[in-house]
């Protein structure tokens, strides 16, 4: 979840900081390399996430009542 809300977060700041001079932007006058590279995060933690909820294997943290 770290990796996915990092990403987003990540992405967002860079709608109102300016790009670097040297690169500016990349696509379409909005995308920036910064979000360029958040998105494989976003991916990734969104990936995880599915795969964590799919599995269902037990953590171990809870008490066995007896």
């Amino acid at each position: 979840m770290f990796l996915a809300l990092y990403g987003v977060s990540r992405f967002l700041v860079e709608f109102v900081r300016l790009p670097d001079e040297h690169i500016g932007y990349l696509a379409g006058g909005w995308l920036t390399e910064g979000q360029a590279l958040s998105a494989p995060m976003i991916i990734a933690g969104g990936a995880l996430l599915v795969w964590a909820y799919r599995v269902r294997a037990p953590s171990g943290n809870f008490a066995i009542a007896q």
